[in-house]
């Protein structure tokens, strides 16, 4: 079977300043746990000064660049790196580089990078297996002692969430709930029985938007709820592993957990998750 190979649609509305808020961009603690590891890599002197960003992330190539490392971030999609690039804090520095490439076809020597940052990246490929292929590649190019820190959507089997799409939209109608919480209830829980397959752990996400589409057709969401919301839309099939999966996968490729982080209290975060990593 050949790989799926997947690129984003929606460069110009991602794009947008004003769109780079949580959950579409790391929360301020969420940045701060990447800069934490950011800053152990800095005053290692054991480690490379270079770090690998797998996409096109703005914030965390700025905390690389603003902290002595070479940023060398690779997106698949020239329009992502554009775009992304011109939020920048550093565009342009001597110590950003920028790499067009599916990552599973990256090339880089072995132990060259001292830090490996992602924000969903793992999700945005759309197997296990594939997710195996990434795993394998960052041990490969991290060097011993290096970090991995990843931003990931997992299901959390303890976690429910909203079942019915009426007292969701009431809740956030009546201000229950923020806008951010509506979204990914509305993005990843509504339709799960739908668009997600727990063996796989595949998540259907042009579905989702579908369904999300059908809601406004028989007047469920307003216009410009629907608008807000397809905003963000994607067609990708994601990888979205359930509870700690994605620790026991990377940990069984090289890697050893040294926190998970969970920021609080929206709603949106019982869906996010912070794993860092060190290449044992």
């Amino acid at each position: 079977m050949s790989r799926i190979i997947q690129g984003w649609q929606t460069a110009d509305k991602r794009g947008k300043k004003s769109n780079r808020i949580p959950p579409f961009a790391p929360s301020k603690n969420e940045v701060g746990l990447y800069r934490k590891y950011v800053l152990f890599v800095k005053n290692d002197p054991n480690l490379p000064k270079r770090a690998l960003i797998l996409g096109a992330t703005p914030e965390l190539r700025d905390i690389a660049i603003e902290n002595g490392l070479e940023s060398v971030a690779v997106d698949v999609s020239k329009q992502m790196m554009e775009k992304f690039s011109a939020l920048m804090e550093k565009s342009g520095n001597i110590l950003d580089k920028r790499i067009i490439s599916d990552w599973l076809n990256i090339d880089f020597p072995e132990n060259y990078f001292g830090i490996i940052m992602g924000d969903a990246s793992f999700n945005n490929l759309a197997t296990k297996e594939d997710n195996e292929s990434l795993a394998y590649i960052c041990c490969r190019v991290l060097n011993k002692g290096g970090f991995l820190i990843l931003r990931q959507v997992v299901y959390q089997s303890d976690y429910r969430g909203y079942m019915d799409i009426q007292k969701l939209a009431n809740d956030f109608h009546n201000g229950k709930i923020s806008w951010a919480d509506f979204f990914m209830e509305m993005r990843f829980n509504i339709f799960k029985d739908k668009i997600y397959d727990a063996k796989l752990c595949q998540y259907d996400a042009g579905k989702a938007f579908d369904l999300i589409k059908t809601l406004a057709d028989i007047g469920q969401l307003t216009a410009d709820e629907y608008t807000r919301i397809d905003t963000f839309r994607n067609n990708l099939k994601n990888s979205v592993y359930l509870d700690m999966d994605m620790v026991t996968m990377l940990e069984s490729n090289g890697f050893k957990l040294q926190e998970s982080f969970n920021d609080k209290p929206d709603l949106f975060f019982k869906y996010l998750y912070m794993l860092a990593f060190q290449k044992a």
